[in-house]
């Protein structure tokens, strides 16, 4: 029966078959609340049939004047239950969601997938109106536990006198993202356009795939008014009924759009099918093998200490690319910590990157070349090169890596106890447990480098105090469960050995017994917290063949996969939620959702860690294709000089506060890097 539903604030969503009987939409914020400029009028209305939900939006000039409106001069609040906290503090991911927006022309859509990973999930279509973009509004006082409210904007348009325009969607039930996807074409009309890659290299084709739900008008034999196009050039029709357009990256290409720099960058693609759209956003970087040289090269040069302070000589710090130059802060004398922009803590990506990079060069998988001839005269003369002089990259590079070892023995690691500290000098005032596993990571690296077994050993004491200090009840990001045990047996190291396996299985047991009650960590809840708890599971699963621990990390990997975004844009394709990460590392310190954060490249090895132990190949396929699109992403926070910004703050606003913008502070991306340089060695 349909009928219709009260005043915006006064509504709710619950679906019949939804044994929570979970509310979809939170209590802080009304629904579908309409901001707009002076002189245009708005009313609401919404008819509910059965679990279907049809809200209306109409929007008018009331004045005597045409009125234009910009991108954001229109909002429409879409206050769903993604947040990690409520006001009842029992917090239960069986009650909140992960939300997908995909604001991208006339079919736009919503896609909020319950965080459990239970349907039924909650779909949103667009069938009348554009949407361009979306604001968040949050709480701060939640600090990082409030994605906040979304609010919807209406691309641009233009009201004459008395014009009226109209925005509706629907909301309906679904079971997974394909029911998502076979509903939305059956209730609209829906273009389901989605590229086989969003992150490629110049001269690598991408394919971008459309499948209208309806029958476009067919043109004339000249190609004109034909019935799909893509920036204004027609599709190829293939026989089942859809659409493909391919895209090479090419200097010559006159019809691509590119928002940054120089065609290595974002670009985009309009599909069009009569008056239906599709806006889709592909990123173009450059070439992986330059890309990380001049990375690795910046950090040796640029973002290692070298100056009068004797504790930061050979740390790698964070660096400000509007400022050029460093950037240390550890807070003030009365107590006030600020940990994030310490020498300390995430930092130690780039030592890894850089000790992976060399394994790469000694074992050819890339070549350094290319990066001698970069590193000129001219450079060592303007002060570029330590000691000015020229290097050959890799003698470059394993000096700033013993520069920071050094650091690192003197300020960060007791290599005789095993104790991590949170900065220099030796400085653990603030105890964090996730410091340990990175640098029992780094030392790891550093034993597959050069071979000394002493690294194994000192990894074993770093684990062995990380354990004493409560770690097997804390969800760690990056442990090196198989990596740790594969070199200590290649070392022979068989006591060792049976040491870190008994301290892993008791660990894993341990979250596996704990199962989806997740502890609170900084975030209450976050994929970090659930990509550690199926690393550290399916790790040892792997490494001692436990069945039980299998399917406990496969119980987890279904709750992980909530977070990944299915939008055909490249800031969202295979990227993890996350919403905080701006304000803690950036230099903007302005929250709102990261696409890209680097931590998605920890959904990334699990996805191939998981695919490893499936029995269904083609299961295992899609979430090897899955993971590889998940690193690729990671590549938007790196650019062909060097530079790189540690999150791309992505809404159009957050509480007001224009954004969508690549923070200039490079702080801790480089584990991205590092992510993709060591899935390479361990493929080849």
């Amino acid at each position: 029966m349909i009928s219709e539903l009260g005043a915006p604030g006064d509504v709710t969503i619950r679906f019949s078959t939804d044994p929570t009987g979970m509310n979809w939409l939170r209590s802080d914020h009304p629904y579908a609340a309409v901001s707009t400029p002076d002189g245009i009028q708005s009313s609401v209305h919404m008819l509910r049939d059965g679990d279907t939900i049809v809200t209306t939006v109409l929007l008018g000039n009331a004045t005597s004047k045409t009125i234009t409106t910009a991108v954001g001069d229109i909002g429409i609040t879409l206050p769903l239950e993604d947040r990690y906290y409520d006001e009842t503090d029992d917090y239960s991911i069986e009650r909140h969601c992960n939300v997908h927006l995909f604001c991208g022309g006339t079919c736009s859509w919503a896609l909020a997938l319950r965080m459990s990973g239970n349907a039924p999930h909650l779909g949103l279509v667009l069938t009348e109106g554009a949407l361009a973009d979306y604001s968040t509004s949050r709480d701060f006082v939640q600090y990082s536990n409030d994605r906040g409210c979304f609010v919807l904007h209406p691309e641009a348009m233009e009201f004459a006198p008395g014009q009226t325009h109209t925005i509706s969607w629907t909301i309906f039930p679904c079971d997974s993202r394909d029911d998502f996807f076979a509903q939305a074409a059956e209730r609209s009309a829906f273009i389901d356009a989605r590229w086989d890659r969003y992150v490629a290299f110049p001269g690598e084709t991408a394919v971008l795939h459309i499948r209208p739900s309806f029958t476009p008008d067919q043109g004339n034999d000249a190609g004109q008014n034909a019935p799909v196009t893509v920036n204004g050039i027609p599709a190829a029709a293939e026989p089942d009924g859809t659409y493909t357009f391919a895209y090479t990256p090419d200097e010559r290409d006159e019809f691509t759009h590119d928002e940054y720099r120089d065609r290595a960058g974002e670009h985009t693609f309009v599909v069009r099918v009569g008056d239906r759209t599709v806006r889709t956003r592909l990123f173009v970087s450059a070439p992986l093998d330059e890309l990380t040289a001049q990375r690795v090269r910046f950090i040796a040069r640029k973002q290692q200490y070298r100056g009068p302070d004797e504790h930061l000589r050979g740390a790698y710090l964070p660096y400000d690319n509007e400022d050029r130059r460093q950037y240390y802060y550890a807070g003030d004398d009365k107590g006030n910590v600020v940990n994030d922009y310490n020498a300390g803590r995430e930092r130690v990506g780039m030592g890894l990157l850089l000790a992976a990079y060399l394994r790469e060069l000694d074992r050819g998988i890339v070549r350094d070349e290319n990066g001698d001839l970069l590193a000129d005269v001219s450079m060592a003369l303007s002060g570029d090169l330590p000691g000015g002089e020229w290097k050959p990259l890799r003698d470059e590079l394993s000096d700033s890596l013993r520069d920071y070892r050094e650091f690192v023995e003197r300020e960060l690691v007791d290599v005789e106890t095993g104790e991590v500290f949170n900065d220099a000098p030796r400085d653990n005032s603030v105890k964090r447990l996730y410091n340990a596993p990175w640098f029992a990571e780094l030392y790891v690296e550093l034993y597959k480098l050069d071979g000394d077994v002493e690294h194994l050993r000192v990894a074993c004491r770093i684990l062995r105090w990380f354990y004493a200090g409560g770690g097997s009840r804390f969800y760690p990001l990056e442990l090196p469960v198989l990596a740790l045990c594969r070199a200590l047996e290649q070392a022979d190291e068989r006591d060792l050995l049976d040491e870190m396996r008994d301290l892993f299985l008791t660990h894993a047991r341990t979250l596996a017994g704990l199962g989806l009650h997740y502890p609170k960590h900084e975030v209450n809840y976050e994929q970090s917290i659930v990509a550690p708890a199926a690393s550290v599971i399916l790790q040892t699963a792997a490494l001692t063949g436990d069945q039980d621990l299998l399917r406990a990390g496969f119980e987890q990997l279904r709750v992980l996969d909530q977070f990944n975004g299915c939008q055909p844009d490249a800031h969202l394709n295979e990227v993890a939620i996350r919403h905080w990460d701006g304000f803690w590392f950036g230099k903007r310190k302005q929250y709102g959702d990261t696409f890209p954060h680097y931590w998605s490249g920890l959904t990334a090895d699990v996805f191939d860690l998981a695919a490893d132990l499936m029995d269904d190949e083609n299961a295992a396929g899609r979430y090897r294709r899955r993971a590889e699109a998940s690193r690729r992403a990671l590549l938007q926070l790196f650019f062909a000089d060097g530079t790189a910004s540690c999150a791309y703050v992505f809404p159009f606003s957050v509480n007001g506060e224009r954004t969508h913008f690549a923070d200039p502070m490079a702080n801790d991306q480089d584990w991205a890097l590092y992510f993709i340089v060591r899935h390479m060695l361990d493929a080849e």
